[in-house]
């Protein structure tokens, strides 16, 4: 049912255009309403840009300026890599990265259940959200009734989705990065909510610096702190590509963390799947097992693995297939491996293929004819072809990799 609604939302995109209009106008009617009425005071502020008013934060750090990234192959054009010629969200090959910075807000207003702040005038801070799209999506319209009152300087990387591995791992651990760089040795307090799952707890201990806290509180509950860094999101919209400094930061810190293994030659060809979610399933999957398990493919379901399993996994495979999912935000732990994402629609946006080539991985891909949160078909035929001709994958005669899940 949640496939085909998303289908339908997709495929009749004027119905859900008309809805958003609605809501929309319903929403300033009540802030008009309210203004008229002399109770603007009840309401939150509207967006505005950290980087574009800097005279409203203090400590502005620009640690990585605005530039164009070229995805194209080395020295060849774009139109030579298959999926830069259809991809929806990368254009003639390239795309242009925002700038990366961190600010300081003094008596900022935070709301831990999707990372939204506010600065002492109640305006939304847009970069702490990621964008206007993404906070009028999550926009809260009342102020709160109460506030925490807190002495210290705080941060967080709590954002909407952080449920969900790929916008937890390219959304929310870069900014430790960022975070540490702008504090340098001096202690920082993370507030995130205590609804964060074990493995986004896990791997967020992997990379936190000696001086950072994390307490985990109700997402319900408002805060007014004293100071708040805000980092600006490293990663853009299904994107991501990030400067090189930041995947070092998160891989070598969580290597050596975990004390993971390195294993001299890759080691475990995995199909990762969906069978247990609710959309993008593959349905003729028994037949595309078929063709996987000869060539030494053992099929996985990510969330049976602890985040240390999955981490060595990841760092040791040779080859991942996996149809477009959460799970393949573990491929930034990868060496090696070669990376085929199968997709539902022709044109896909970039998510893993930018990921993939940020770590310095290959992508490869299939591609169906439905929208991205359908369940779709794999053309074997097709998946054949790319798995013994360009991934020049043949039966494996290497060892499976063996975990405490395995």
């Amino acid at each position: 049912m949640t496939s085909l609604v998303a289908s339908i939302k997709k495929r009749l995109p004027g119905v859900t255009g008309l809805r958003d209009k609605v809501l929309y106008k319903r929403y300033r009617f009540i802030i008009r309403s309210l203004h008229l009425l002399g109770l603007g005071d009840l309401l939150l502020g509207q967006p505005f840009s950290a980087y574009e008013e800097r005279e409203a934060s203090s400590n502005f750090h620009l640690l990585h300026p605005a530039e164009l990234v070229d995805l194209s192959p080395p020295g060849r054009p774009y139109t030579d890599d298959i999926f830069l010629r259809c991809c929806q969200t990368i254009s003639q090959g390239h795309f242009e990265r925002r700038s990366i910075f961190t600010c300081e807000f003094a008596n900022a207003k935070f709301s831990p259940e999707n990372g939204l702040v506010y600065d002492s005038r109640w305006r939304n801070i847009v970069e702490a959200i990621l964008n206007d799209g993404r906070f009028y999506i999550f926009r809260k319209t009342f102020r709160p009734r109460s506030l925490t009152r807190r002495a210290g300087v705080f941060s967080s990387v709590q954002h909407p989705w952080h449920f969900n591995n790929w916008h937890w791992t390219v959304d929310s651990l870069p900014q430790i990065h960022s975070l540490a760089l702008h504090m340098q040795g001096r202690p920082l307090t993370l507030l995130m909510s205590n609804a964060l799952g074990r493995v986004h707890r896990d791997s967020l201990q992997a990379i936190l610096p000696a001086n950072f806290t994390v307490e985990y509180v109700n997402p319900h509950e408002w805060f007014d702190l004293e100071t708040f860094v805000v980092p600006s999101h490293v990663s853009s919209v299904a994107n991501g590509c990030f400067p090189a400094e930041y995947y070092d930061f998160i891989r070598n810190n969580t290597f050596n963390r975990l004390h993971t293994r390195k294993l001299d030659l890759p080691c475990g060809r995995f199909y990762i799947s969906r069978g247990r979610a609710k959309h993008r399933r593959v349905l003729n999957e028994p037949e595309l097992l078929a063709l996987l398990e000869p060539l030494g493919f053992q099929m996985i379901f990510v969330e049976d693995y602890t985040f240390a399993e999955q981490v060595e996994l990841f760092r040791n495979a040779e080859a991942i297939v996996s149809p477009h999912g959460a799970a393949l935000g573990g491929i930034i732990y990868s060496d090696h491996a070669k990376v085929c994402v199968l997709y539902p629609e022709q044109r896909p946006a970039g998510y893993f293929f930018t990921l993939a080539r940020g770590v310095g991985l290959e992508h490869f891909c299939t591609k169906d004819d439905r929208t991205e949160d359908d369940d779709f078909q794999v053309d074997l035929t097709v998946l054949r072809h790319v798995l013994t001709e360009e991934m020049h994958l043949a039966p494996s005669a290497l060892p499976v990799l063996q975990t405490a899940s395995a």
